[in-house]
């Protein structure tokens, strides 16, 4: 499992951008040209824009919000782009024809001329022909879109380099054969193969040879047969050809696939092989005859005698003129409500994401046209399954489009989850029309019959509710003209359209200019929807993002085998929870009504998710989804309200109207004055820079220099806290792999308890900061930690686990982030907790992704059952901190 979730961050060289994080990205002029157009001479005169929001910027310039009042989205794009002066028709002059020729090259060659194969012309490994020429309108705006484009293939990195990948590659041979090390050298043949250039395939093809070989050992059968393929396929020397095949045979043997062997095996008898070749080839033959003589039939259970209650738990009800989920039945806690897969999904860039499955533990399997490293697959499976969409996205991510619109509108992947909610559904819906369509005819079908099929996937992500606003902000008219770039982007460097020409069951009547209008339309209402609340946060473990904690380069070193991690190392690869990718469930968890207090819990698995009751629910009950950053014992009203605000949800549940709505978040933050005379228990004021009364996370409070400043207030007695505890505590920390730092750690801790009452966030936060270190220090051998020191450790964090069940849930993925750093203290030492307890820890690993889980029990199998057999085990008593 070692190059399984290394850190996509900082792996690509990204576009140079103006990297603005606020929403709206330029100012606007309050003037505007003609009825808000665009102004022609305007933007003749002006320089060409080489970023994106120059290239906005100077549309915004010249349009007016004012001018705008649209009633949808098809209306807006006519009103800010400048087709609405021209006669969209393909009866055009040839003049017309020639001009628009002339300013709007496609991008199928360089400007110089010369031809660039390693990326123009090169879409997921299939080659496509230059979009043909259309009769449509010259645009003012399009020229720049297409000059940015230009600028952005220019720009781009070409990382590659065969020179490189040959010496990882060798580096790769020599950790394998000297080193005894096949996950380290599996990650230096998978750093190859994303160094190998597409101009040559041949050192792809030997780098993924050379991985086969060292998956086989790992016991990687699939991924070993799939790395064989890619050689094939990538050109494959033909006097190693017998070494792939006998290969391909003996993983085709270990998936007990008996006929591939044997047609592994058939062709190896028509090559001219050796004789080391020939014999291994008959003892591989004799093996799977001897493999089919002992394989059995298994009994196969009908059914019929299982209680198993198959109706749905859930409808879809209509209120207010917007749709609702209620249970059917009574549904018990813990058990199914739903269970759906996404209908889109992009992966965040937080760690390696299958871009088809959403899996992260995976041997990658890259696309080799691609310039960054977010394009991967777990299998060949998922590559094939994938490819329409990627042969529309893959020179989109070759300049690297979509991170130029992530960084410039500070929402990442907003606008690809859009673009591929698009292209994955259109060509669907477009298959349904019965006539030769036009476009202000398709755009009312779309609005009309089309949105209400409910055979039709699509249909259900139009129906979603999109995020409602008065009047046009400049924010909404930055993401029109960002979703007619998108549009642009599919007519002039993709076959998208013509895809969707043949879509239809009759030709259409529609030129270019009007499927850029159609698409830039629907872009736009994905994107209000997606702001509104269908964009689905999907959560799970990730590596530590400090390198100085675990450096993603070293990841080899957490597995001991596939899916079984070295002992003591279990937090490292769940102690850290990140947004992993980002999906579109449009027929069950986007339709859940919002409440402050959830009564499901979401549990993400790849691109399936699963919502499980988190209290009992009688039949015909709301199914509620908290669409916040946090809950009502998570975050305050006031924040709660402000981001639910921005998604245009107005909140009014039970939680939000109580007259004192954060007492139960308040109870995470209450302290005793540490002033000897008032010892009052207090919750303080907001503090500036320090979101929801998290003041040890903000680098304004607990830099060095700001010890002794003030900070929290009590308000019985108006004394500043001094807080000695925290800064003796950080102190230390510096040092923590000297004994006398960590008994000051130790005492640091104890003080806190006097302060911080009950289930106080801070206590969770320092027993962690203790852990890490402690483990780290332990596990880089600067020093030994002894069971006392493990003892002392696992009370400390065995005392602030239950705050995390009462502040997330004993069902939630923060619980499990918890209690890793206690089971490595538990494979450490003989540290114990007692049945109860542990029986807790297990069930709540239902709740979390299958690919952890599985890495879970297989944790807890090597390390931690067998100690609690132990009779000496039982006999340990806990420290008390």
């Amino acid at each position: 499992m070692a190059s399984s979730t290394s850190s996509a961050r900082g792996n690509n060289k990204a576009a140079t951008t103006n990297t603005t994080t606020a929403t709206a990205p330029v100012s606007t002029a309050s003037s505007a040209a003609g009825s808000g157009a665009t102004s022609a001479a305007a933007l003749a005169s002006a320089p060409p824009a080489v970023t994106l929001s120059e290239l906005i910027g100077q549309q915004l310039k010249h349009l007016n919000s004012d001018e705008l009042l649209h009633k949808d989205e098809l209306q807006l794009l006519l009103l800010i782009t400048p087709v609405q002066r021209q006669k969209l028709s393909r009866n055009l002059e040839d003049g017309d024809l020639e001009a628009a020729s002339t300013s709007a090259a496609p991008l199928s060659r360089p400007e110089n001329g010369e031809e660039d194969d390693d990326l123009i012309g090169a879409v997921g490994g299939l080659a496509i022909s230059s979009p043909t020429a259309t009769k449509e309108p010259v645009l003012d705006f399009r020229p720049h879109v297409l000059k940015w484009f230009q600028h952005l293939r220019h720009q781009t990195g070409h990382f590659k380099s065969e020179e490189e990948s040959r010496r990882l590659r060798e580096a790769g041979n020599d950790s394998y054969r000297k080193e005894r090390h096949p996950l380290k050298a599996s990650d230096l043949f998978t750093e190859a193969i994303f160094l190998a250039p597409a101009r040559n395939t041949l050192a792809a093809a030997l780098a993924h040879a050379n991985r086969s070989l060292v998956l086989f050992d790992c016991g990687l059968y699939a991924e070993s047969y799939d790395d064989c393929l890619c050689a094939l396929d990538l050109g494959y020397p033909e006097e190693y050809l017998p070494l792939i095949k006998l290969r391909q045979a003996a993983c085709a043997l270990k998936l007990r696939n008996f006929a591939l062997c044997e047609e592994h095996l058939h062709e190896l008898l028509h090559i001219e092989l050796n004789q080391v070749f020939e014999a291994r080839t008959h003892e591989l033959w004799h093996q799977c005859e001897v493999l089919k003589v002992e394989r059995f039939e298994m009994a196969v259970q009908t059914g019929d005698d299982l209680d198993t209650n198959d109706s749905k738990a859930f409808e879809i009800a209509w209120l207010d003129n917007s749709s609702s989920l209620h249970t059917t039945r009574a549904v018990a806690k813990n058990a199914l409500i739903f269970e759906s897969e996404a209908v889109a999904m992009v992966p965040s860039g937080n760690c390696r994401v299958c871009d088809y499955c959403g899996i992260t533990q995976f041997i990658p399997f890259p696309c080799i046209y691609c310039s960054n490293r977010l394009v991967v697959y777990c299998s060949r499976q998922c590559r094939f399954k994938h490819a329409a969409i990627h042969a529309v996205e893959c020179f989109g991510h070759q300049i690297e489009l979509f991170e130029s619109f992530g960084e410039v509108f500070g929402m990442p992947r907003l606008l690809q989850l859009a673009f591929r909610m698009l292209i994955t559904g259109l060509p669907e819906l477009l298959g349904h029309c019965r006539k030769k369509p036009t476009l202000s005819k398709l755009w009312s079908a779309i609005n009309g019959a089309l949105q209400e099929r409910q055979d039709i996937a699509y249909s259900a992500v139009l129906r979603l509710e999109r995020l409602k606003e008065e009047r046009p902000t400049d924010t909404a008219i930055a993401l029109a003209l960002a979703a007619h770039i998108l549009s642009i982007y599919l007519s002039k460097c993709t076959t998208f359209f013509d895809q969707l020409e043949k879509s239809l069951p009759t030709a259409s009547r529609m030129s270019n200019a009007e499927w850029e209008l159609l698409c830039a339309a629907l872009l736009m209402r994905h994107i209000g929807q997606l702001r509104h609340r269908s964009l689905t946060a999907c959560r799970s473990f990730v590596l530590p993002a400090d390198p100085h904690v675990f450096s993603p380069l070293n990841e080899f070193q957490l597995w001991a085998a596939p899916m079984r991690l070295q002992e003591g190392h279990l937090h490292l690869l769940a102690g850290e929870v990140a947004v992993v990718s980002y999906s579109v469930y449009p027929d069950t968890l986007n339709l859940c009504r919002h409440s402050c207090s959830s009564t499901i819990c979401a549990k993400f698995s790849g691109r399936k998710v699963t919502a499980l009751a988190l209290l009992d629910l009688p039949a015909g009950s709301g199914i509620y989804n908290c669409f916040a950053v946090g809950n009502f014992q998570q975050l305050p009203r006031e924040e709660r309200t402000k981001q639910l605000q921005e998604s245009g949800i107005r909140c009014q549940c039970n939680a939000c109207q109580l007259t004192h709505s954060d007492d139960q978040f308040h109870k995470f933050h209450r302290y005793r004055c540490d002033n000897p005379s008032c010892m009052e228990i207090f919750t303080p004021n907001a503090l500036p820079h320090a979101p929801s009364l998290r003041w040890w996370l903000s680098e304004e409070y607990t830099q060095p220099e700001f010890n002794g400043a003030d900070l929290i207030l009590c308000p019985h007695c108006g004394e500043y806290q001094k807080l000695e505890w925290f800064w003796a505590f950080t102190t230390s920390l510096i040092d923590c792999e000297l004994i006398e730092e960590r008994c000051k750690l130790y005492a640091a801790i104890e003080r806190a308890e006097n302060q911080l009452m009950d289930l106080h966030e801070c206590k969770v936060a320092l027993a962690r900061l203790l852990l890490e270190q402690c483990l780290m220090v332990h596990r880089e051998g600067a020093t030994v930690l002894d069971d006392w020191e493990f003892n002392k450790l696992g009370s400390i964090l065995r005392s602030v686990l239950p705050s995390v069940m009462a502040q997330y849930g004993g069902q939630s993925i923060e619980y499990v982030k918890y209690f890793s750093y206690f089971w490595d203290v538990m494979a450490l030492s003989n540290y114990k907790c007692n049945d109860r307890e542990l029986m807790q820890m297990l069930n709540a690993l239902e709740f979390i992704a299958d690919e952890f889980k599985d890495i879970f029990i297989n944790y807890y199998e090597d390390y931690i059952a067998p100690k609690f057999a132990e009779e000496s085990y039982g006999s340990v008593v806990d420290t008390q901190v």
